[in-house]
């Protein structure tokens, strides 16, 4: 088994299976079970149908089959449920919801994250939802619809250069009434493209290259993938890569791509009424190559909008954030920009924002002035985070910009685009406390028989008391195997062994106490030596998923991350260096999910080519979870020395062994 990132399957899925069934399922979800406390704070201004989001990294989820998330709003001691959406990129979750109505400044509105019972009653309603007509999806709120991405290459009109195709650019954009503001393709400019994000001068690898103006045929800009869609009652959207291609590069095919570009779009549920749409787009740009890419300074190039051919000098109006308007605000600065003119409604508009986290921020604006194009149709603008000076993005990073669209029917005063701004730009704070532990009681136990006793029990014991003041849990300990009866074990959610080791138990009725505790639905979780306790009890190992080997000397060593969905290991990176020993372990159980392995090319040992070499290759396994017997198990090789456990991201570690184990794992 050389890949220690396998699910190891085995003989224990259908005692697991057998032990379910002994359980009715809305028995055992009959309960609902707080998972997070979450406080919004509304800050220095009001707020009305503001987008909100918590982080939910490091809160184990613990979702088992018939279960799901929701929200409660906590008002006058009564539980209002709330519309919310799980919106995960990688192993990072983010909830997403609409914090409703008005909230005036300072503020606070409080909620409750659950696990409940699923609602079975139906599909979960989609108020934003896609459409795909093989050309363009078409983003909707009910049966409105906001905005069209074409993923199809656009071809010109006839007579019209070929260079001037594209594709990955949004038109249609709608107003809430069916207004089109956008336009594609006009006879003046056959390179404009409704809302789209492309750079003007560029430099990769000596060339000077044209992403804009396509009718130069220095370079242009291609759609490549879709690879995710999402549709909710929250919000709804996709993302979207696209290359930046190089057409004058010396290679066999004639062009090369230079810059790779990621779009997120979301549309949000924002308004009950529908009256407005909120639209983010997020831009994502990577060099492709091991070139870099600059972005040279010019007067146009960015987020663009060209407007619908109606508005002119007569009948579209600008302002932006500063006061300036069409005929002043070019290379001006600006939080948001205001367009509005003439629609089938009266007037329709749309709000441009843009984000502090931004290049240059606040970008300077191309806006064409007053009598631009004769005065008729002349409605274009762009933020531009390189009009006066280069942006250099190098090979290996990413770079990123935000801006956020708010269309409307009908005008908005100054104040309102302000208003819409500071909820984009300075969003309420939101807090997430967890609440996973909160009123749970686990046990440390500690005993050791004759042999070696780690100086680390009273460290490990203190932290993990620790934990329990900050996460409102009960922590009791012993060394006492006279505790381990029955009865005395209902009493906890969990049963944490600290560095045991060799025999821990005196009578084979605290065997039994032990087995009728993970049979019944308790949880345990093992800490470092403890897979050298009770060496001569196949239960145990199994229950623990191994039994102690050996060890490498104590040495500085590469730990990688297998899984970051655990709680335990969603907060690290993908390598973790450390001073520990590496534990090799035996009887491995087949049916442990291994969540953290060894580099054994970092790990110093005359013997590893033995054991684990011969079996295990460059990687071992170091920490895993899996269901057992009615319970869960969550074990960890590391943690020798005293120090780790005075080291914040160790005993995070060890804290979400503990979640996970109490947060699912009871069938009681």
């Amino acid at each position: 088994m050389k890949n220690a990132t396998r699910k190891l399957c085995g003989f224990l899925s259908l005692v697991i299976a057998v032990a379910f069934s002994a359980f009715p399922a809305d028995a055992l979800f009959a309960q609902s079970q707080e998972i997070a406390e979450v406080t919004v704070k509304a800050g220095e201004y009001d707020r009305s149908n503001t987008p909100v989001s918590a982080s939910l990294n490091g809160i184990p989820l613990g979702l088992q089959t018939g279960q799901e998330l929701q929200l409660y709003e906590i008002v006058d001691g009564e539980q209002h449920p709330v519309a919310s959406q799980v919106d995960a990129d990688g192993y990072d979750k983010t909830l997403r919801w609409i914090l409703r109505g008005e909230t005036p400044a300072g503020a606070k509105r409080n909620y409750l994250l659950k696990r409940v019972p699923e609602d079975k009653t139906g599909e979960p309603e989609k108020a934003v939802h896609i459409t795909d007509d093989g050309k363009s999806l078409t983003l909707m709120v009910d049966d409105q619809k906001v905005l069209s991405y074409r993923y199809a290459t656009k071809s010109p009109p006839e007579g019209v250069s070929d260079l001037y195709s594209r594709s990955g650019y949004i038109h249609p954009l709608w107003s809430p009434e069916g207004e089109v503001i956008t336009r594609i393709q006009p006879s003046d400019h056959y390179h404009h493209y409704g809302i789209w994000n492309p750079w003007t001068r560029t430099d990769f690898e000596g060339r000077e290259i044209d992403f804009w103006n396509l009718g130069d045929g220095e370079g242009t800009v291609r759609h490549k993938a879709i690879p995710q869609i999402i549709e909710g009652e929250v919000f709804g959207g996709f993302e979207a890569f696209l290359n930046h291609v190089d057409l004058t590069a010396p290679t066999p095919t004639g062009d090369k791509v230079a810059l790779n570009e990621k779009w997120e779009v979301k549309v949000w549920n924002a308004d009950p009424e529908n009256d407005i749409w909120l639209v983010d787009f997020v831009s994502t740009l990577n060099p492709a190559s091991e070139s870099p890419v600059t972005i040279k300074a010019y007067r146009y190039q960015g987020f663009s909008l060209r407007a619908t051919e109606k508005w002119s000098d007569d009948t579209a109006t600008l302002l932006t954030s500063q006061g300036k308007d069409k005929s002043n605000g070019n290379a001006t600065r600006a939080r948001w920009t205001d367009i509005n003119g003439v629609s089938h409604v009266g007037t329709s508009g749309i709000l441009f924002m843009t984000h502090p986290g931004n290049q240059n921020f606040p970008e300077q604006l191309r806006i064409w002035p007053t009598g631009a194009n004769g005065g008729e149709e002349n409605v274009y603008f762009n933020f531009n985070p390189a009009q006066e000076q280069d942006w250099h993005l190098e090979p290996g990073n990413s770079y990123n910009l935000k801006y956020r669209m708010m269309v409307y029917d009908g005008k908005i005063q100054p104040e309102d685009a302000e208003s819409y701004w500071q909820d984009f730009g300075n969003p309420p704070e939101v807090e997430v406390r967890k609440k996973v532990l909160e009123g749970s009681r686990v046990l440390v136990y500690t005993k050791n028989g004759e042999g070696y006793v780690h100086e680390n029990i009273p460290n490990s014991i203190e932290a993990i008391q620790n934990l329990g003041e900050k996460y409102n849990f009960t922590v009791d300990a012993s060394e006492d195997p006279s505790d381990f009866t029955e009865e005395n074990l209902k009493k906890y959610d969990a049963l944490v062994f600290s560095n045991t080791n060799n025999d821990i138990f005196n009578t084979e009725a605290q065997h039994k106490a032990l087995q009728n505790y993970m049979k019944n639905g308790g949880n345990f979780v093992g800490i470092h030596s403890t897979s050298g306790a009770e060496r001569d009890w196949p239960w145990f190992w199994s229950l623990v998923g191994g039994t102690f080997h050996r060890h490498a000397p104590f040495q500085e060593f590469t730990v990688n991350v297998t899984d970051h969905s655990h709680p335990s290991t969603a907060f690290l990176q993908e390598e973790w260096v450390r001073e520990d020993e590496c534990y090799y372990l035996k009887q491995l159980n087949p049916d442990v999910n291994v969540l953290l392995h060894a580099d054994m090319t970092t790990v110093e040992d005359e013997e590893k080519q033995q054991y684990p070499g011969d079996v295990f290759g460059d990687t071992f396994p170091l920490a895993w979870y899996h269901e057992f017997e009615g319970g869960r198990s969550w074990y960890t090789t590391l943690g020798h020395s005293v120090e780790d456990y005075d080291d914040p991201v160790f005993v995070q570690h060890i804290l979400g062994g503990i979640e996970w184990a109490v947060s699912g794992g009871s069938l009681k």
